[in-house]
């Protein structure tokens, strides 16, 4: 850690997520998966449905939502700081 991966990272992300139909750009990923998985799928979603909001009542419903969204979409997905 502490050589700016994550800074790095999200100016390429700013430079080229324009050019897919959605993106999301999470950051640590590897602390807040320990809590509130549905709100790291919410957020997701909010990225890659372009700040539509999609309410998910479950994590199983979720993982069927993004996959659903990643399958028909051209999206660019970025999770940062994940083992």
């Amino acid at each position: 850690g502490g050589v700016g991966k994550t800074t790095i990272a999200k100016a390429i992300y700013n430079e080229i997520s324009h050019q897919y139909d959605g993106s999301s750009f999470l950051i640590n990923i590897k602390e807040r998966s320990k809590g509130d998985i549905l709100q790291l799928q919410q957020e997701l979603l909010h990225g890659i449905l372009r700040g539509k909001n999609f309410k998910i009542n479950n994590v199983d419903e979720g993982i069927s939502v993004i996959k659903r969204c990643l399958s028909s979409n051209r999206v660019l997905v970025v999770l940062d700081d994940v083992d």
